[in-house]
């Protein structure tokens, strides 16, 4: 079992709209729970009253509904409540109080549908409207990383990429529900829950394609298209061939010979290839632990390079990213592109990374002056303007496009 603890966006300011959904569910649990003990009301009662089912459909059981769990004990009600807190106050961050509270309703009511379309069995609890909450907060922060508490075999805390955790229990639940209708039913609404992740995670992609919310360097949108640029790179060098990561061995190799001087050792090769091995073989805390210890002049091929930060960004080492992301820039030089993606892309992620992770505005001044002069995309204009906004560096004069 994966326990969620916190995760590594932490929101600027207090999530008030989290605080109070987990504060309101709490308080109608122990309301529920203390009604039924004394016997002024029973748990079928409530059901009756609350529950979504499309057998004695009421309109307001799909917001009543989401407030509702089993009083029978903790269980339900503490697991929700949890993954609420561990991912509404990222959400509740870039979607603002009335925006999150809107979601957060029209989710769960969407998790409700799906639920009756399925089976026509009642349903309590908050769970389909926190999947919403989750799947909105892997569209917006997939490269995050997610503290948990694990329980199988080995007990521990240990940090897993948020796209990782979601897609485990998103997993879960399909399985689940072909499970159920082979006839291994359960007592858990997992359409609903399906049902919310996909309303989450297609509202959250929506919103950020029309403009919405701001677009950043940490969110799905934008890990889509980095994979289609590198996808586009690829094809390009199959083609045509890199000149970039061969010409300059080939080159030099000649002169050597002619110098009699014979082959150079390179230091650094076995530190490079190791790094190399673990990236080929999935192994991210093998591949940023040898890079960690390797010496700051170290590089490595630019698709290689690339790889390795945008891991140890995954992985939640920000510096670590910063680090490996402004050796690429420096190998490259002029280059504007090469494997791995266009060179500023990699400067105005860099200039994000210290500015909003590492609070070192004045080491992005650089980047974001470099940036000032290039033709960029306005998706990746606005980001600019507005880290130089945070750097304390003021807006550039945009060009005149006849």
């Amino acid at each position: 079992m994966l326990i969620p603890l916190g995760t590594d966006r932490l929101p600027p300011g207090r999530p008030k709209i989290t605080l109070i959904l987990v504060i309101v569910n709490l308080l109608v649990f122990l309301g529920v729970a203390v009604a039924v003990r004394a016997g002024t009301t029973t748990h079928e009662e409530v059901i009756r009253w609350g529950a979504v089912t499309r057998m004695d459909f009421h309109p307001w059981s799909l917001v009543t509904s989401l407030f509702l769990h089993d009083p029978s004990g903790l269980g339900h009600v503490g697991f929700n409540m949890l993954f609420l807190w561990v991912f509404g106050q990222a959400v509740e961050a870039r979607l603002g109080s009335l925006g999150f509270a809107i979601f957060y309703l029209v989710g769960g009511a969407a998790a409700c549908l799906a639920h009756m379309v399925v089976t026509p069995a009642p349903a309590i609890g908050a769970s389909g409207a926190v999947a919403a909450v989750s799947g909105a907060y892997l569209a917006l922060f997939p490269r995050s990383t997610i503290r948990v508490l694990l329980f199988f075999l080995l007990i521990g805390v240990y940090h897993v990429p948020a796209i990782w955790f979601i897609c485990f229990y998103v997993a879960i639940d399909l399985l689940s529900q072909a499970s159920s209708f082979l006839g291994r039913s359960n007592d858990v609404a997992n359409a609903a829950h399906l049902g919310g992740y996909a309303f989450g995670f297609s509202t959250a992609m929506l919103l950020l394609a029309i403009g919405v919310l701001p677009r950043t360097e940490l969110d799905m949108l934008y890990l889509f298209k980095q994979r289609q640029r590198r996808k586009e790179m690829r094809a390009v060098a199959r083609e045509f061939g890199s000149p970039f990561d061969h010409a300059g061995p080939a080159a030099a190799t000649p002169r050597r010979v002619a110098e009699g001087t014979g082959p150079v050792s390179d230091p650094d090769a076995e530190t490079r290839a190791e790094i190399v091995r673990h990236l080929r073989d999935g192994d991210d805390v093998g591949a940023l632990d040898r890079y960690r210890a390797a010496p700051d002049t170290l590089t490595l091929k630019d698709a290689d390079q690339a790889d390795l930060g945008n891991r140890a960004l995954a992985a939640g080492d920000a510096a670590l990213a910063a680090r490996a992301y402004a050796a690429l820039l420096r190998k490259r030089g002029e280059r504007p592109t090469g494997p791995g993606g266009p060179s500023d892309d990699f400067r105005l992620l860099l200039a994000s990374i210290l500015i909003r992770r590492l609070n070192e505005p004045a080491e992005a001044i650089p980047q974001l002056e470099v940036l000032a002069r290039r033709r960029l995309s306005p998706e990746s204009r606005g980001l600019m303007e507005a880290l130089r906004a945070e750097a304390g560096l003021p807006p550039t004069v945009a060009e005149d496009p006849t």
